[in-house]
């Protein structure tokens, strides 16, 4: 600068320059970002009002508005400052250098949260067979993820790698899984022919992936009830050692009744009896040690079941749908007596509920709006409902902060994940934006390492990733 313009001239101008490079460099960078949501990140290069990436219209205000701002400032810089010194050029560098951390923080701030793929498992195409499950094992039994195909079991560990594979003996495919596992064993379920889904059941140890012991099943449900396996036989229900594969006791059932479904927590198992073909139908308790009968209790329907699935053992809640129109279509709601207690009216309820803390959480239709509402397990009163809108709801899980869900829904453009309160169904934080998922129309998901999320799809063609899993966003 020229040394004989007066020193308050020399830094009016000074700080005019620093000024106009400093909001000069974050224009150019929002540019950058512009240029990148556009041509990058928008589907077909094109959108509408709700199709358009999450913090472009914030960017088509800043960006020229910080250009014009600049280009002011630089106007208002007297002639005689704009001659080049190292100083001025060194301090509006480093200025502008400075002023692109912030401007990034607000870019983060207009885009809102977002998670995108950080590792993946590829499918591998043999044969592609039907996915039909998945076990995730807490960390104490070895964090792994246990995902079943027809043709067999693979195992992933927290990170994600391949572990063990334990191939589906010949002609006897997997089509069914025990809910629960415990002490990392679970219940694997075989067809066979004419004799369908269940017709052969096999124990499993999940650490190591190996058969522990297989035994005929007739085509009858199966479950793990603490160190129990419970399986219903045409005459009987018998309580086998989960390790061992030996009988521990058995209970009969009654000449003209089928076991429609098996269940249990704790040290209670739980089955439903249809009899004198679906006229009438109970749910019977028996202990899982002993086989002791602990109480039995009528189902209020009067017709065949063309549902009937445990949701949740403890508390006890059972979803029933007759075949008849007008009959019992609902979630029973049972107190430990076995006494009804209450209900959940099943109309309107969409996807597979979530079963935790004392609530039955599922996402919800009415007429073209979605949503989620949880229902009390105690009574079946509504505790509360949260409109997604026309988004619509895809899947549930416990989220990773305590006392939270995770809901993923899409509005046909996006993916989100939302964190809703257990208490009040409260969103916890702006939805978070999924980049780029690969996801199938059939998946489950749960919580990962800290701050992620573990995706698993179970879709018919098995042609997506089998497992991936999700990461806050870091960078653009």
């Amino acid at each position: 600068m020229d040394n004989g313009t007066p020193l308050p001239r020399r830094l009016f101008g000074l700080l005019s320059v620093c000024a106009a490079a400093a909001f000069g460099a974050v224009a150019l960078m929002y540019f950058v970002l512009f240029w990148k949501l556009t041509f990058v990140d928008m589907p077909g290069n094109e959108c509408g009002s709700r199709s358009c990436p999450r913090g472009m219209g914030r960017l088509v205000l800043f960006t020229p508005a910080l250009a014009v701002a600049a280009a002011a400032l630089w106007a208002c810089v007297p002639r005689g400052a704009r001659r080049r010194s190292w100083l001025g050029v060194l301090v509006a560098g480093a200025v502008a250098a400075a002023a692109l951390w912030p401007g990034w923080r607000a870019y983060e701030w207009m885009r809102g949260p977002q998670m995108y793929v950080s590792g993946w498992q590829i499918a591998d195409g043999s044969g592609k067979a039907k996915p039909v499950g998945v076990w995730a094992l807490p960390d104490a039994a070895g964090g792994l993820l246990v995902r079943a195909r027809a043709d067999g079991l693979v195992a992933f560990d927290g990170e994600g790698r391949r572990g063990w594979r334990l191939p589906a003996p010949e002609r006897a495919p997997l089509c069914g899984l025990s809910r629960a596992t415990a002490s990392a064993v679970g219940l694997l379920v075989h067809e066979e022919g004419a004799r369908g889904c269940g017709a052969r059941v096999t124990a499993v140890e999940l650490t190591e992936g190996r058969r522990l012991w297989t035994r005929e099943a007739a085509g009858q449900p199966a479950a793990v009830v603490g160190g129990t396996a419970v399986l219903a036989q045409p005459d009987a229900v018998l309580g086998l050692d989960l390790r061992e594969g030996g009988e521990r006791w058995r209970s009969p059932v009654a000449a003209d009744c089928r076991v429609g479904a098996v269940d249990g927590a704790g040290e209670q198992a739980v089955y439903v009896e249809e009899c004198g073909g679906g006229a009438r139908a109970r749910v019977v308790a028996v202990d899982a040690r002993t086989g002791a009968r602990a109480w039995e209790s009528a189902l209020p329907t009067a017709s065949p079941l063309s549902e009937l699935r445990v949701l949740s053992a403890e508390p006890l809640a059972v979803r029933v749908k007759e075949t008849v129109a007008l009959g019992t279509d609902a979630v029973l709601l049972f107190d430990a007596g076995g006494r009804i207690r209450g209900e959940v009216a099943a109309a309107g309820l969409e996807g597979e509920p979530l079963v935790t803390g004392g609530l039955l959480v599922s996402a919800v239709q009415a007429g073209k709006k979605s949503g989620v509402a949880a229902y009390s397990l105690t009574d079946g009163r509504r505790a509360w409902h949260t409109s997604f809108g026309k988004e619509r709801v895809l899947g549930l899980a416990v989220a990773q902060q305590p006392g939270e869900f995770a809901v993923v829904s899409t509005d046909h453009w996006w993916t989100y994940l939302t964190r809703l309160g257990r208490d009040d169904g409260g969103r916890r934080e702006e939805a978070t934006v999924l980049r780029e998922m690969p996801l199938g129309s059939r998946f489950t998901f749960r919580p990962g390492p800290p701050g992620a999320y573990v995706f698993v799809n179970l879709d018919a063609d098995d042609e997506l990733f089998p497992t991936f899993e999700v990461r806050p966003v870091w960078g653009w």
